[in-house]
């Protein structure tokens, strides 16, 4: 009689798995215009293959879909694109229909006004003030002759020695 039970509770338990499944398949399906993919699970979506795979998830959700498509991941459902051409698209044309984003999850961990979150005026703002401290230039004219003098010195000492590579790095982050 409890193996029964056990059966019945079990086989009830995936019934209501796969109705939560459908359901959340339906709901999303409704809406017109999105890609296609899978929306997971009510609540959860697909956050805990994107946690466990992260880039293997993206890949296989490419293959089976596309380079657009459509998931719930991080509590929001959500419109990958991993065109480069779409994607350089909607960054230049921003505010004219589509706009970039992250999820509210991720709004909330990264603060209200970091680059991701804001649009406009004040997007372009942010963006100019970071180019100006690491833009291609300031790479080209300033980090990577610092960094080349940095490196020639440290290789002219190491001419046909044996070299403790940790001492050397904590020697050098000390410089630093």
């Amino acid at each position: 009689m409890a193996v029964l039970v056990v059966v019945i509770v079990a086989c009830l338990g995936f019934c209501i798995c796969l109705a939560l499944l459908k359901w959340n398949e339906i709901r999303y399906s409704r809406r017109k215009g999105l890609p296609p993919g899978t929306m997971g699970w009510p609540v959860l979506g697909e956050t805990t293959e994107f946690l466990k795979h992260g880039p293997c998830f993206m890949k296989k959700q490419r293959a089976k879909y596309g380079s657009l498509f459509k998931t719930h991941i991080l509590g929001c459902p959500t419109v990958v694109s991993m065109d480069p051409e779409l994607n350089r698209y909607i960054l230049m044309n921003e505010g004219k229909g589509l706009v970039p984003g992250y999820p509210q999850s991720m709004l909330d961990i990264l603060g209200k006004r970091n680059i991701a979150a804001v649009h406009g005026a004040a997007h372009k703002r942010i963006r100019g003030s970071l180019l100006s401290l690491i833009g291609p230039h300031v790479i080209k004219d300033e980090l990577l002759p610092k960094i080349g003098n940095f490196m020639t010195s440290f290789l002219e000492n190491w001419n046909g020695k044996t070299i403790d590579i940790q001492e050397t790095t904590n020697e050098a982050g000390r410089l630093l």
